[in-house]
């Protein structure tokens, strides 16, 4: 299996969640382990996608997204979480005490080169299963999965964070139904970004920036939902409930009271579905 270094985007998240332990006081989410497993060159905060100004609430929201799955799969007992695209995510290494067996989902190079980072690091746990999978060509995550302890007769924590914009409408279909018919009781975590037109300001420039740059990096947004039209495709792909958790949602429940003003960037919200 070739060894591919992370893709910009998931280097990129990594990063930002160590900035926001970094600068900002009370952090809903302290997570440098990616920034050791990058080990990126010196000066690597002057970068202009590091800009303390300009990343203040992008870095805000990434940390919320994944503290929000977390507080999940933590207080709900369910044993099985399974993350689509798991990127830099560090979860394994952050909570020891949880017995929940981590399911890391992601494209063979990358998702090799974390576990040799991991191990050169002596930070590989127990509790964590790799599963391979190339979803240019293989998208049948779900037999991979049952083949490395997957228990489908289980319910089973499943996030997708940061992954929507870049796929189909009707990928996204499949997958939504995919979790779906696991077993009852499995919670799915989608991130989704809502039409740029219905941002403004820093916001809108972010989402431009970001755009323009996945464009260049041949990863183009290709898909945005309403609240309402989230729900709705989760409710057709045969989930009993479906509710979305808002920037404002998300700041309310994590960010209220601060002294700094540090709130959420708006610019993707949260998909929470139930079987």
């Amino acid at each position: 299996m070739n060894t591919v270094a992370p893709e910009d985007t998931a280097a990129r998240t990594a990063l930002w969640r160590a900035l926001h332990a970094e600068l900002d006081p009370s952090p809903v989410l302290t997570d440098t382990i990616g920034l050791d497993l990058l080990a990126p060159a010196p000066g690597w905060r002057d970068r202009a996608d590091m800009d303390p100004d300009f990343t203040r609430g992008m870095r805000a929201w990434v940390a919320t997204r994944s503290r929000i799955v977390e507080d999940l799969v933590l207080s709900s007992g369910i044993e099985q979480y399974v993350l689509l695209g798991a990127g830099l995510d560090t979860f394994a290494q952050r909570h020891p005490d949880s017995t929940a067996t981590v399911f890391e989902v992601d494209e063979p190079g990358p998702q090799q080169w974390k576990r040799i980072r991991l191990d050169t690091l002596g930070l590989l746990a127990d509790r964590q299963r790799f599963v391979p999978v190339d979803f240019e060509s293989d998208g049948d995550w779900l037999t991979r999965l049952h083949a490395l302890g997957l228990d489908t007769l289980r319910p089973a924590v499943v996030s997708s964070l940061g992954v929507s914009m870049y796929l189909t409408p009707e990928a996204t279909a499949v997958t939504l139904e995919t979790v779906a018919g696991l077993a009852p009781g499995t919670v799915f975590a989608m991130t989704y970004q809502p039409p740029t037109e219905s941002l403004s300001g820093v916001d809108r420039h972010a989402r431009e920036v970001s755009m323009a740059g996945a464009e260049g990096n041949g990863t183009p947004f290709r898909s945005f939902y309403t609240a309402r039209e989230a729900t709705d495709l989760a409710r057709a792909a045969g989930f009993s409930s479906a509710q979305t958790i808002s920037t404002e949602d998300a700041a309310t429940r994590y960010f209220s009271g601060r002294s700094d003003g540090l709130t959420p960037a708006h610019g993707e919200e949260m998909l929470i579905a139930t079987v």
